[in-house]
């Protein structure tokens, strides 16, 4: 699988710059001063995209009362001028927005995918296009949060050709260690909380059928948790001795994105982002984050926040955490990027992460669980069994775009989790426990161009500078503070590290 890495890094609430830090061999290096969609003036239209994309029924009126949305929606071509439905192509619209924003027409950046694309298609291949973003990105732009899945170049869907998209979050932290395995453990947990919308078991009946040509070769092991409680899956983790944890933890019910009640007399939980005070008791509520509904010993639902979740899970080295429940890889607000269900557990080093984005219907979420761990029971890369697992979902629909991967290793196999023995040894083993900065510079060129490689990344590293810099001014709590002035005081090393090399050209 041929690798193109995009890092993407904010200049301004609407600006961000692009830069291809990894391409496949012979192909230069580019970067692009970018500008996010959606932006009118200073309006940002970012939630209304992301209400169009999370609806599964299609307009509903109610769902856009705030003042201009419908007007916005018509002029976008999103909203047909009844405004009753949407456009018949209003994802193909949102995705060639989301097109020309990252890849602008014209420009250097286009040109070094539109290359590796064609060089991956001649060498029978998939592209890898990676797009990492820094932690601290969000202090300056929601920029994290769209879903880039999305792509489409004019003609059809990035992810319904050769290209596969992960998504890389870089922080100053090490790496997971992803060890040798022969086989796959793959541990469910079911959860349906009495008085919420009642899920048929027909998902736990797709994992198993898409698990069991594996298992009967050997290379899967099922294990469905017998109660789907905090407790139980504690309890389950604990006892297990590192031969019997579960590679994979695949959780199989229901999400919400929003805020709960701190009080703990109350602890009412509200969908959403908007709703300040608690309905129920009045008390101001914390930021929003994700949550999963597990069930308590009497089978009432019990909402388990990323925090928690993240918490529980990372004393085990589990490799792949799968969320088929809605909104588990949402994050729309907040101060953080890792106030989402699946960005959390990537924050506790947890190696994979595959979530939905937004709702999903539970036809869809079948459909996807049973193609994905029939490829990935076969030995294949993450990368291809979120794929083929997109495609079994109806690239016709309004579901495929709501699965996303989050890699927190950096190799090119695409998240292969069956790293045989033979394999480890043949290859060179990936060092995945160095620090890995925002910016990292890459290998030094043995060419001519070794100056102009030099001089671009350090205009690279220096927007980062300026940026980190301007955060520190307005950083809200002293360790906040600290930690960008360490992040300030690393970049500054890689700076004058490399004008020290161009002085001496």
């Amino acid at each position: 699988m041929e690798l193109l890495e995009l890092t993407l890094s904010p200049l301004d609430k609407k600006r961000f710059l692009a830069i291809a830090t990894r391409v496949p061999n012979g192909i230069g290096d580019a970067s692009t001063d970018c500008h996010l969609p959606f932006w009118v003036d200073e309006q940002d239209w970012r939630r209304t995209v992301i209400k169009v994309l999370e609806s599964s029924q299609g307009f509903r009126v109610e769902h856009y009362p705030e003042l201009g949305e419908q007007d916005w929606l018509e002029q976008e071509g999103l909203l047909l001028p009844d405004r009753q439905r949407f456009h018949p192509a209003y994802l193909e619209q949102v995705g060639q927005s989301f097109y020309r924003s990252l890849f602008p027409p014209d420009s250097d950046l286009k040109q070094v995918f539109l290359h590796s694309l064609w060089l991956a298609e001649q060498r029978q291949t998939d592209l890898h296009l990676r797009l990492k973003v820094a932690a601290t990105s969000v202090e300056r732009s929601r920029l994290a949060d769209y879903p880039w899945e999305l792509l489409h170049d004019g003609q059809r869907f990035l992810l319904h050709q050769k290209v596969r998209l992960s998504r890389y979050i870089a922080y100053d932290a090490s790496s997971p260690c992803l060890p040798v395995q022969q086989s796959l453990r793959v541990l469910l947990v079911s959860a349906r909380p009495q008085g919420l919308p009642q899920l048929s078991l027909e998902e736990q009946q797709a994992i198993q059928m898409g698990l069991q040509r594996a298992q009967e070769t050997g290379l899967v092991q099922l294990h469905i948790l017998p109660s789907p409680t905090r407790k139980a899956l504690n309890r389950y983790l604990t006892d297990c001795s590192p031969e019997q944890l579960p590679q994979v933890l695949h959780f199989d019910g229901h999400g919400v994105f929003g805020k709960r009640c701190t009080n703990a007399v109350c602890l009412t939980l509200h969908a959403g982002i908007k709703v300040e005070a608690c309905r129920a008791c009045g008390q101001t509520l914390p930021a929003p984050q994700g949550y999963l509904a597990f069930e308590t010993e009497q089978g009432q639902a019990d909402y388990q926040s990323a925090n928690q979740v993240a918490a529980l899970l990372q004393p085990y080295p589990i490799p792949l955490v799968v969320l088929s429940a809605c909104q588990s890889g949402m994050t729309v607000a907040g101060d953080s990027v890792f106030n989402g269900m699946a960005q959390n557990l990537i924050d506790q080093r947890l190696p994979a992460v595959v979530a939905m984005q937004y709702s999903v219907q539970a036809d869809a979420a079948r459909e996807f669980a049973e193609q994905f761990y029939r490829v990935l029971g076969n030995k294949k890369p993450l990368l291809m069994a979120l794929n083929q697992g997109i495609r079994a979902m109806n690239v016709e629909g309004n579901q495929w775009y709501r699965p996303v991967l989050y890699l927190r290793w950096q190799d090119n196999e695409g998240g292969q989790l069956f790293n045989t023995a033979e394999s480890a040894a043949s290859e060179p083993p990936i060092n995945m426990r160095q620090p890995q900065l925002p910016l990292p510079v890459r290998a030094e060129p043995a060419s001519s161009s070794r100056k102009g490689f030099y001089e671009r990344q350090v205009v690279q590293l220096e927007a980062e500078l300026i940026a980190v810099e301007s955060d520190i001014e307005t950083a809200p709590r002293e360790l906040d503070r600290l930690l960008l002035e360490k992040a300030a005081e690393k970049l500054l090393n890689k700076i004058d590290t490399l004008k020290s090399k161009l002085s001496s050209l």
